[in-house]
């Protein structure tokens, strides 16, 4: 199986003795857990590369280059401008939001083939890729704000299919219960899940007792303080100057490199994680995010309810690699399942899916998958209007 440290134990092990990165899998109860540790990466970074699942497409040079660089910087008012790369035709217009710490580079493999049918765009969050940073604390709603305005100040063909990663995922997920006239569906890809402890805790007890759910809910509340003290490092030492990329400290402050996307990107990310501007902004969407900042709990409880979306088509893909010998990783696994099920239901004809030998990164490990489902919600909606 393809994993770097085969459980969570031994995960616990790694990031104790040397910050390293752990499993590729991605944590199945927080798939933020792969982002956030790929910036503690040290002594295990080039097993780290060796153990990524392969890409079930490749990405020529061609588009790799249109990707590693600046599109239509659109302002959205404040003197801030954000990146946007549009490419295909069709009366839909789909729209990507990537992981944490990441940006447009991400959907690669993806965004072309969609293109073929609608109108793709992707854009990068406030401080990421190519777009300007922003003196507001990276919040969901800051960045679900952002978004409102880059709709409407570069026009974009609303009611949109929303199509987003992890962080981004629930991003998208928020933008269309706040913004619900601008949606027309959804695709959430391995979607970060908010107040994962209050909703899970009676799951976990039930299917696997009280005493590995509250090892669980524990051990989680531990690991965040630590995630967020390392981005704030990164970002501390990325105030005075850009990080020496062939430094440890920036193995701990970055992703690491995505193979199928090929060598341009790699370049182009290696030049951006440096600077200051990215390290600010990945820490603050961090310390923002649902995992850093629990005070929104309350809000979102009262906001994703069963059914909130009405009818809108909503597919939620999840990562499908796990270790089922290993009863923490399966209680997450089965717990984000969980998770990943209760947010497919906010709407009346919401699905979930797992996508079979995928880690967290299914946009790198299957983009195919992702290309289906938004082709999936592109025919519903061409059902209705006929």
């Amino acid at each position: 199986m393809r994993q770097l440290a085969t459980s969570r134990g031994k995960f616990m092990e790694i990031q104790a003795a040397s910050f390293g990165r752990p499993r590729e899998s991605g944590q199945s109860r927080f798939g933020l857990y792969k982002e956030l540790m790929a910036a503690l990466a040290c002594c295990l970074w080039s097993v780290t590369l060796a153990a990524q699942a392969p890409a079930k497409g490749s990405l020529a040079p061609e588009i790799a280059r249109k990707f590693a660089r600046p599109h239509d910087l659109i302002d959205i008012g404040g003197g801030r401008k954000l990146n946007l790369f549009c490419m295909g035709n069709g009366d839909q217009t789909v729209l990507f939001d990537s992981g944490g710490s990441d940006w447009s580079v991400i959907w690669a493999l993806v965004q072309p083939a969609v293109a073929k049918g609608a109108r793709a765009c992707s854009y990068d969050r406030a401080g990421l890729g190519y777009s300007d940073i922003s003196r507001m604390p990276r919040s969901p709603i800051q960045i679900v704000e952002d978004l409102h305005a880059l709709v409407q100040a570069a026009k974009l063909n609303t009611p949109l299919i929303l199509v987003g990663h992890s962080l981004g995922g629930f991003n998208m997920k928020l933008y269309a219960l706040t913004y619900p006239g601008d949606v027309a569906g959804l695709v959430l890809v391995d979607p970060s899940e908010e107040r994962s402890g209050e909703r899970g805790r009676s799951f976990l007890t039930k299917n696997y007792g009280a005493h590995l759910a509250a090892r669980i809910e524990l051990a989680d509340l531990d690991f965040f303080p630590l995630i967020m003290r390392r981005y704030e490092e990164c970002a501390a030492a990325a105030r005075t100057s850009n990080l020496d990329p062939a430094s440890t400290q920036y193995k701990r402050c970055s992703d690491p490199v995505r193979e199928p996307l090929g060598p341009e990107i790699a370049a182009e990310r290696a030049r951006i994680q440096v600077t200051s501007a990215y390290q600010q902004a990945q820490a603050s969407e961090i310390s923002n995010s649902v995992y850093g900042d629990r005070r929104g709990d309350a809000a979102y409880s009262a906001l994703f309810r069963k059914g909130a979306m009405g009818q809108k088509p909503l597919i939620v893909l999840t990562h499908g690699i796990y270790d089922p010998q290993d009863p923490l990783d399966a209680a997450d696994f089965a717990l984000m399942n969980q998770l990943h099920r209760e947010t497919a239901a906010l709407s009346t004809l919401g699905r979930q899916r797992v996508v079979p030998n995928t880690s967290h990164n299914i946009e790198i490990d299957d983009p195919q998958s992702i290309v289906d489902a938004v082709d999936e919600i592109l025919r519903e909606l061409d059902q209705r209007r006929k």
